[in-house]
């Protein structure tokens, strides 16, 4: 019996609440919410670390982000830990990566057919890695003053002749405020993630039925800077956003009181919906090449013995608590969607178990029918989709370098580092607004014990 077919799909950035299917009306995600009726959503997916290397890094070993010394953005995946990928090769699997890998964000180096020796080593063998976002508009510049990519993507635009406007509209926006949103100065088909959804495809057109394949789409979007293409916004003008969720400066940390008084200092609540509106537009652009790639799965014939997952490396907080982008335990950077299509998934199915980033290695080894040798800290989502299993995890971790959470599906333990617990009620208070870390200390010690079992 042919081996199945695995297609990851990856956003960097989406808040597991800005997806159609999630019952939320910010934004228009139809192949995202087919996908979710022809499948399995993961209601309360969380990611392991909400950063983006150290939650790509642990996804691809299968560990929390501290047993591969990846806590923060600074991060190689190390050499002598094994991937996902490398097992799925050694088992027979063609495995490529269009997009965004993040496994050696600290080199800031990608080749100019992002093909680097290094990927081969890490499992691919069909790999095509480029720049993330932000990374993209950082180009070094020679003594002469012309631009040297040092990506693909980079080589792109200065092929297209559009690198030099790109780089100073980026140079713009790093100077303003983090909530500052205004179109891309690049046509649409330029857009990074129209880059990588034409290769996606591609891969997907031209890959051999010889042999089964893992295909990694990793997208750069709907990741700030708040920038999508001009025409997407017209969409989203008439639209109305909730309000973030406010800052209750008592009971959290110093830390996060003055972050969100650099990030949000000083922005009007019309500021805040206009990024709202920019990330909405962003997102569409996602889910036009979301269908795109399902379509030539179907056009090939190729959906029958293909699963494919929908997830994200984090979400982000758009303002909730003062704050914008991550690197924080609440509940906008920490849920991820994920949406699991298998041919033998019952359709429309949505499921609360408590699963997260890291048990996706597990899983895909167990959709290709390969045994797991090694110690994981993630459990295979496999009897979640076969219906035989009830209890997934008795809680969900999450850490970086300066602080770590452990939720038990009801209550949420913030651990930061020098400074004060956190405890909410995410049942009752979603809006994590009330830190009873004080006042119900028996629940707080039991979160303590659970994380003193995390090796």
């Amino acid at each position: 019996m042919k081996k199945r077919n695995i297609l990851l799909i990856m956003a960097d950035q989406l808040r597991a609440d800005w997806v159609g299917a999630a019952g939320k009306g910010y934004v228009d995600t139809p192949h995202m919410d087919q996908l979710a009726t022809r499948g399995i959503r993961f209601s309360r997916a969380i990611c392991n670390a909400p950063l983006c290397a150290p939650s790509r890094i642990s996804l691809a070993a299968g560990l929390y982000p501290h047993r591969v010394g990846a806590l923060d953005n600074n991060a190689n995946f190390p050499m002598n830990a094994e991937t996902y990928y490398q097992l799925l090769r050694r088992h027979g699997y063609r495995v490529g990566v269009v997009g965004k890998t993040d496994l050696h964000k600290a080199d800031h180096w990608y080749g100019s057919r992002g093909d680097l020796p290094l990927l081969y080593h890490l499992g691919f063998t069909d790999p095509f890695d480029t720049e993330g976002k932000m990374n993209a508009a950082h180009v070094p510049v020679t003594a002469a003053g012309q631009l040297q990519p040092v990506g693909p993507y980079q080589q792109y635009l200065l092929d297209r002749q559009v690198l030099r406007g790109f780089v100073d509209d980026y140079a713009e926006r790093d100077a303003a405020p983090v909530w500052y949103a205004k179109p891309s100065v690049l046509a649409e088909e330029d857009f990074h993630d129209s880059y990588i959804g034409r290769a996606a495809c591609s891969f997907l057109e031209n890959i051999s039925e010889e042999t089964p394949w893992h295909l990694f789409v990793s997208f750069v979007g709907p990741h700030d800077p708040w920038d999508p293409p001009a025409a997407r916004l017209d969409a989203y003008q008439d639209r109305h956003y909730p309000r973030s969720v406010p800052l209750v400066p008592d009971g959290k940390p110093q830390w996060v009181r003055e972050r969100a008084q650099r990030q949000s200092g000083g922005m009007s609540e019309e500021e805040c919906s206009n990024v709202k509106r920019h990330y909405a537009a962003s997102i569409s652009v996602l889910d036009d090449w979301i269908g795109r790639i399902a379509a030539t799965l179907e056009r090939r014939g190729l959906a029958e013995n293909t699963t494919i997952i929908l997830t994200a490396d984090h979400g982000e907080l758009l303002g909730d608590h003062g704050l914008f982008r991550k690197s924080a335990m609440y509940e906008g950077a920490l849920r991820v969607p994920m949406i699991v299509v298998d041919p033998q998934v019952h359709q429309g199915t949505v499921s609360d178990a408590l699963v997260s980033l890291v048990d996706l290695y597990p899983t895909f080894l167990d959709l290709a029918d390969i045994s797991v040798s090694q110690e994981l800290d993630g459990r295979s989502l496999t009897p979640l989709l076969a219906g035989t299993c009830e209890n997934h995890a008795e809680f969900q971790f999450s850490e970086l370098r300066h602080c770590r959470m452990v939720f038990d599906g009801r209550y949420k333990l913030i651990e930061s580092f020098n400074d004060v617990l956190e405890l909410y009620d995410i049942v009752d208070d979603p809006a994590e607004s009330r830190n009873l870390a004080q006042d119900n200390i028996h629940v707080r010690r039991e979160l303590q014990a659970a994380l003193r079992r995390v090796r």
